[in-house]
C-alpha cells in the first residue's frame, strides 16, 4: 500500500468510528469494514440519491450535509429535510423503513459517502449484532423526529414552528461566534419556508418579527440566533419574553 493509499484508509478509518452506526465497534473491527466498504467524495450540489437510483442501494453520510426534497409536477423543487453526518439513505427496507417515494438528495457541501448493498448490511449486524442495535436507535429517533414534526405541522402556528426548526439546526450545525450562534447551513428563504410547511412570504414576515425582536440576524442565507434562550421560549410554548 503506498503512502497515498495509507493516508486515505486512514482518513476512511476516521470517518467511520466517527458514525454512530458503528459506535462501540473495536479498532480491528472498523478496520475490518473499512476494507469492505468504499468511499466516494462527493462535490457541492451532487445528486446522491434520485427516484432512478438501482432499488439496493443504502447511502451513509460520513461527512458534509445533504438536503432531501422531491419535486413537484410542476418541476419545483420541494425541500423535506436536511441531513448531517450519521444519516442513512436509500433503500432501508432491511431497516424496516422504505425509502421516501420521489425524493432525491443533493450535497450541500463537499461531502463523502459509503455505499453498500442490503446484503452487505446484513452480513454486517450478523457479524457485528451492535450494528443492529445502533440501527433501531436510528431509526426509533427518526421515528420520533418525524412525530414531532406532524405534531408541529398540525398544531403550532408559523413563528413557533419557525422557532422550533432554528432551535434544531443550531442543535444540528450551529457554531459560537462572538454575534451568537451560526447555522452553519445554508438554506434559502424558500428551502426553510418548506421546511416548516409554509409560504415563503410568512417566513420573511415571521423573520423580520423575530428580527425586531432581537431573537436573530440573517444575511447571505445564513441565520445567526442572537437569543438562543428566548427562542427556545418560543419554540416549546409560543412565547418569548
Amino acid at each position: 500500500m503506498t503512502t497515498a493509499q495509507r493516508r486515505g484508509f486512514s482518513e476512511k478509518l476516521g470517518l467511520l468510528r466517527d458514525l454512530e452506526l458503528f459506535s462501540g465497534l473495536s479498532d480491528v473491527d472498523i478496520a475490518a469494514i473499512g476494507h469492505a466498504t468504499t468511499m466516494t467524495h462527493c462535490r457541492p450540489g451532487q445528486v446522491i440519491l434520485s427516484p432512478n437510483d438501482p432499488p439496493d442501494r443504502i447511502h451513509i453520510l460520513k461527512k458534509g450535509t445533504v438536503r432531501v426534497y422531491r419535486v413537484t409536477p410542476d418541476g419545483k423543487q420541494l425541500t423535506l429535510d436536511i441531513y448531517e453526518k450519521g444519516t442513512i439513505l436509500g433503500d432501508m427496507r432491511l431497516l424496516g423503513q422504505d425509502r421516501v417515494p420521489e425524493a432525491y438528495a443533493e450535497t450541500i457541501d463537499a461531502a463523502v459517502i459509503c455505499t453498500i448493498t442490503p446484503d452487505e448490511l446484513r452480513r454486517l449486524v450478523e457479524r457485528y449484532p451492535i450494528i443492529g442495535v445502533n440501527i433501531i436507535t436510528f431509526l426509533s429517533r427518526r421515528l420520533q423526529e418525524a412525530e414531532r414534526e406532524l405534531e408541529a405541522m398540525a398544531y403550532q402556528r408559523v413563528g413557533q414552528r419557525l422557532a422550533r426548526k432554528l432551535v434544531d439546526l443550531a442543535q444540528r450545525f450551529g457554531v459560537e461566534t462572538v454575534r451568537g450562534t451560526l447555522i452553519q447551513a445554508r438554506l434559502t428563504q424558500q428551502e426553510l419556508a418548506e421546511m416548516i410547511g409554509t409560504t415563503r412570504e410568512t417566513l420573511a414576515h415571521t423573520l423580520a418579527d423575530f428580527r425586531r425582536r432581537d431573537l436573530l440576524d440573517t444575511a447571505h442565507h445564513q441565520v445567526v440566533i442572537r437569543d438562543a434562550e428566548r427562542l427556545a421560549e418560543l419554540a416549546e410554548d409560543g412565547e418569548a419574553r
